[in-house]
Formats: structure tokens, sequence, C-alpha cells
């Protein structure tokens, strides 16, 4: 990469070059960087100003939609660009400079099949879907984006054999799935709903066969109620967060538990738990 004040061409130019899962941070005083699995790996030659930064997010920014508003001082935006994958950008400031992280993943969901080569693995997901018409299936894994990968392509095989109403809500949103045999309603908070709870509300009038909400620390108690109203309505609900803050009332309501994780090799695999995971000091 040159030395330019704006990467932005750059970056998409590396990332369109690259397959799978990709990560890449942009930190004052220091080259961007690409984390592969334990590793980090110097993508540019000179050292990055402050001034590099702002204008790289602002060029960046100025690909998503004009509905997020200002920069402020810490933020996440998404957005596409056809056959190179979908872009997700987090900024946060340190010492009032710019940070940031920017993660691609492929414009079109891998399919399950490809991404996960545990065939017996699969078969129980589909199992669980088709038999569970209500409830809850909570995902977690050490790598966010990991873990939305594989629930896209585990909705997007379900769309492809299923006639049901999926409902999906993100901020920001990590892939787009297409219709199939089923139908896709997707809303990313932010942009087209200004928060959880009001999409909730919207889902719960919807009638949804599948919600999917992305990932989220903690839910705050308002969108638990809300989202146990959505399962008593038989709606299977698939939620990505970690399984130590899962709330006595969603345990009641739980189906399975799913870890994903990835190899160093960049694999990615899985393991359905039918009982709550071990604390890791207990591992």
């Amino acid at each position: 990469m040159g030395s330019k004040m704006n990467y932005t061409p750059q970056i998409i130019n590396y990332l369109g070059s690259r397959e799978g899962i990709n990560e890449l941070y942009m930190v004052p005083g220091a080259f961007i960087m690409e984390k592969r699995v334990n590793k980090l790996v110097k993508v540019s030659n000179a050292v990055l100003t402050q001034e590099d930064i702002r204008d790289t997010l602002v060029a960046l920014r100025s690909y998503a939609s004009p509905a997020f508003g200002p920069l402020g001082r810490e933020g996440m935006f998404s957005f596409g660009v056809k056959g190179i994958g979908r872009f997700r950008v987090k900024y946060a400031t340190q010492r009032g400079s710019y940070m940031v992280h920017i993660v691609r993943t492929p414009y079109q969901i891998p399919f399950l099949e490809r991404l996960c080569q545990d065939r017996s693995l699969i078969s129980k997901l589909e199992e669980i879907v088709r038999l569970q018409n209500s409830g809850l299936i909570v995902f977690y894994g050490r790598r966010q984006i990991v873990v939305s990968t594989f629930i896209y392509s585990l909705l997007q095989d379900v769309s492809q054999k299923y006639s049901k109403v999926i409902f999906i809500l993100e901020s920001p949103l990590n892939f787009l799935l297409k219709h199939s045999r089923s139908l896709v309603i997707q809303r990313e908070v932010g942009v087209d709903t200004e928060t959880f709870e009001e999409a909730l509300r919207d889902a719960l009038h919807m009638n949804p066969d599948i919600l999917y909400m992305g990932q989220r620390d903690a839910i705050p108690a308002k969108e638990q109620e809300q989202i146990l109203n959505l399962v008593d309505s038989n709606t299977l609900v698939f939620l990505s967060m970690p399984h130590k803050h899962l709330t006595e009332d969603f345990r009641e309501y739980l189906r399975a538990w799913v870890e994903v994780d990835i190899t160093e090799e960049g694999i990615i695999h899985s393991t359905i738990k039918h009982t709550e995971p071990q604390a890791e000091g207990s591992r």
C-alpha cells in the first residue's frame, strides 16, 4: 500500500484478494495490521497518522447508509461491495484519535455444507429447526463474526429447504439473506428501526417462524419479555450472546447451545450441547 492519507481503495483491493473472513486494524503510530487467527501480519508500509485514519474512516463511512448520522466518538456501520464482500467497521477513540477495526466477510453467504464438514452436526441442527416451532437456540464463540457467519449459513440452508418466515435483527447487518422457499425480513437497528425493543415489538405483530437477533452482550429486561412473548407465539428464536449472560427465564425455554469456533487453519467447526456449557475453570 502507498502512503496516501485515504487508504480505503487499497484496503478494499487488498481484502478483495483474500478469501474467507478477514480482520484489519488501524491504530495511530502503527501499520495497518491483519489478524490471522493467532498472529498479526503487516499490511501497509507506512506508519498511520491520526489524519490517515480519520480520512480513511470518513471514506469508508461514505459507503454506508446516510441514516447513521455523524461519526461521533464511537460507532459501527456496515456496507457491501459487490464481488468483494460485506464490510463491518467498528471505530472508537483513544486519547482523541480514532482506532478502527474492519471485518470483511464474503459477499455471498457460505453454504453450510462447505462451512461445516460435520454432516451429523448439520443433521442435528436441521432436526432442531424441523421439530421445534418455538424456543431458544443460543449460539456463542470466541469470535463474534465467526458465530454470525455460521448462523447466516444455517439460516440460508433453512430458507432453501423450508417454507418459513425468517425475521432478522442486527446492528449492523453482517450479510444479506435472500428469499428462497422462505420469506426473509431483515432489519438493521439504527437504520430501519431505532432500537431492538421497537423492532421486537414489530416482529411480534408479524408472526415469524424464526427470529435471529444479532450479537448482544446482554439483553435488557423489556427485550427479554418481548422475546419470550415471541416464543410463546410459536417462534423459534436464535440468539447470539455469551452463554453466561443467559437469564433463568431464558434457560427454561432453551432447546440447545451451539458453540462455534475456528481452527488455526481457518476452518469453522461447532458443537451442539443440550445442557449448559461448563464454566471455563471447570473444563
